[in-house]
């Protein structure tokens, strides 16, 4: 029997990142197999501090963190900064969610680094890019949601104001397509030899995602109307989503809900009239979706009409649920103050090889020795040196805050 291995097992990353686009990214990579080394400032990544926390670390931070090796040290020095130079040489990848231009200064932006590894994939996640107008704007995933017309669309869905995503839809979405360009980045590598630089902006990465975005581009009479996700209806003890557009699939609601006669009403008989009426459309199947009195019965009429459909679920009903247990997309870590907690799995099932947490978050600055020492060479004279001068420091379980 073959052993399963994890597909980016013997890749190195370099994580200068913090909060959550970049850490997120370098999460994925490390479920995939990939050493992930995460480089944390003195004063801890602010994660660490966002929400209830145990043995000194946030779930938010565990969720982003778990699997990853850490080592803290102060970049604002040139003895820091000369070992994560080092460290970048024997890495593949470097991942880093700073501001564009500031790692320039402290000299170690893409130029210097691959000057110094010509194979390192550089990747550099922004709000707008490196190479942009708008480069020195700070960003934050609600900046992207409002820039790119999320929010906009958001409204005219809701017939609100507008209101930031439950979701940070920016940085996930913007990890999500980093690791897509690290991946192809590796694989050019394989072919040519060389690393390169990745430029990727939140901005880009969120506007590349919404497929409404083509009927505003293709103009004529497109409005933020033409294209919703999915239709959401009370019913007597819930809330209900409906996916099939009643604009191309009036034939089979009006059937559903007992209406057969609608089909072939003058008002609606054409998907131009249904274009023009489609508050009239969704009055008559909101009006049937009131009187019935199970959520749960809507759905299976939905499904025996082969018409997708969903109860609404609470995040903690999701949670609980037995899609959730059968995929196993939840994991029970060690909370490092004596108990578990739980955090996703990854969502990747290959037939072949492994991906999934891989192990418990870390204390900032906890594989400072063990890296440093392996990666390095340091020996440990050297290393309580660097730790006496502030050049790497650590806060483990007994002094964690």
């Amino acid at each position: 029997m073959t052993t399963k291995t994890h597909p980016l097992a013997g890749v190195r990353v370099l994580d200068l990142s913090h909060v959550l686009a970049a850490p997120f990214c370098t999460r994925i990579l490390s479920d995939l197999g990939a050493d992930v080394i995460k480089i944390e400032a003195p004063s801890g990544d602010l994660a660490r501090k966002l929400g209830a926390r145990r043995g000194g670390m946030s779930g938010y931070f565990m969720q982003q963190n778990c699997g990853k090796r850490n080592v803290s040290i102060d970049i604002k020095t040139k003895a820091g900064r000369e070992l994560v130079g080092r460290l970048a040489e024997s890495s593949d990848i470097f991942v880093e969610n700073f501001r564009p231009g500031v790692m320039d200064e402290l000299g170690l932006g893409q130029e210097a680094l691959r000057s110094r590894n010509p194979g390192l994939i550089y990747c550099a996640i922004s709000g707008f890019g490196h190479d942009s107008p708008l480069r020195d704007q700070r960003a934050f995933a609600g900046v992207a949601h409002a820039a790119t017309g999320m929010l906009h669309r958001q409204a005219v869905a809701t017939k609100r104001a507008p209101t930031d995503s439950v979701m940070a839809v920016g940085d996930t979405v913007t990890g999500l397509q980093a690791v897509i360009a690290i991946l192809a980045a590796l694989h050019q590598r394989d072919l040519t030899g060389s690393g390169q630089f990745i430029d990727m902006a939140m901005h880009d990465a969120l506007l590349a995602i919404q497929e409404a975005a083509n009927f505003a581009a293709f103009g004529g009479d497109a409005t933020e109307d033409d294209f919703l996700c999915a239709w959401t209806f009370k019913c007597g003890d819930g809330y209900v989503v409906c996916p099939p557009d009643p604009r191309v699939q009036w034939k089979e609601y009006a059937e559903l809900i007992g209406r057969p006669e609608l089909v072939d009403d003058d008002r609606y008989d054409t998907y131009e009239k249904r274009i023009k009426r489609l508050a009239g459309l969704e009055k008559i199947i909101a009006n049937w979706m009131r009187e019935q009195p199970s959520a749960d019965d809507v759905v299976a009429a939905f499904h025996a009409a082969g018409l997708a459909c969903a109860r609404i679920a609470s995040l903690s009903e999701a949670l609980d649920s037995k899609q959730v247990r059968h995929r196993q997309m939840t994991r029970e870590l060690d909370d490092r103050s004596g108990g578990t907690v739980a955090v996703l799995d990854s969502p990747y099932r290959f037939s072949d090889a492994e991906a999934g947490v891989r192990g418990r978050p870390a204390f900032r600055g906890e594989h400072n020795r063990q890296v440093l020492g392996d990666i390095l060479g340091l020996d440990d004279t050297t290393l309580d040196a660097l730790e006496a001068d502030g050049t790497v420091s650590s806060r483990l379980p007994d002094s964690a805050d």
